[in-house]
């Protein structure tokens, strides 16, 4: 069992819910209350929808859309935040050209189903070795076929609509834990370590043989990761640029 300071709070990414939390949770012996990507079409009105939700003050842990939520809540609200966890995290802006073919995933999921954006980002979201996990495929495709197609299209918006957060980082003051997998094509971790050396005091964590869906990938090493992010304070704040 972790000895919480402040209630955790999940945020979690495009087609997925709290399900993408549960082994680490198992392992942490908690539970979180999570908060769904949907009724918002920008970064701002979502982080606004999220601070409605949650405690006055709170810990918070994103992972990839939640992740860029969850600095639009810091930047609105830092003193509800007590700490500050991204997963799989892109702080910066999206080009046009991303954007464009962000929409263009809509009509092809309206007309075979969410589950088919799984497929179109599946290798550039699993590690190698799970490339031919049919289990961990089924388990995407089921919170993906979960999430109402109006939340998708929100998601998607919402994506397309964040600033880049890189220019807040400085002021940032709460313990950050940045973490991705080493095999993560999808916000790969260089853009992990741009993150970590811009907030002061942060961890960065790049973890072996994970992809994207860190906490399905390597779930003690994340929980790990976790338990000690969950019980640190400003001062026991270390960078280290690999967890293996």
């Amino acid at each position: 069992m972790v000895d919480v300071h402040a209630p955790l709070l999940l945020l979690p990414g495009t087609l997925a819910d709290g399900r993408v939390f549960a082994p680490v949770l198992d392992r942490l012996g908690m539970s979180a209350p999570w908060i769904r990507m949907e009724g918002a079409t920008s970064a701002r009105a979502m982080a606004e929808r999220i601070l409605a939700k949650a405690p006055k003050r709170f810990s918070l842990l994103g992972f990839s859309l939640g992740a860029i939520m969850a600095l639009e809540v810091v930047a609105q609200a830092p003193e509800r935040v007590e700490r500050l966890a991204l997963l799989g995290c892109n702080a910066r802006d999206l080009p046009a050209d991303k954007a464009a073919a962000r929409r263009a995933t809509l009509p092809v999921a309206e007309r075979l189903g969410q589950s088919s954006y799984i497929d179109a980002v599946w290798e550039a979201s699993v590690p190698a070795h799970r490339r031919d996990d049919a289990n961990l495929r089924a388990e995407l495709h089921r919170m993906a076929r979960d999430t109402p197609m109006d939340a998708f299209r929100d998601q998607i918006e919402m994506a397309i609509d964040r600033v880049d957060s890189r220019p807040r980082f400085a002021r940032l003051t709460m313990p950050v834990l940045v973490a991705c997998g080493a095999e993560d094509g999808v916000c790969p971790p260089e853009l992990s370590q741009e993150i970590a050396d811009a907030i002061p005091g942060a961890t960065l964590a790049i973890v072996a043989r994970a992809g994207h869906y860190l906490t399905l990938d390597r779930p003690d090493e994340t929980a790990q990761l976790l338990r000690t992010w969950l019980a640190a304070q400003p001062h026991d704040i270390r960078l280290s640029k690999e967890f293996s």
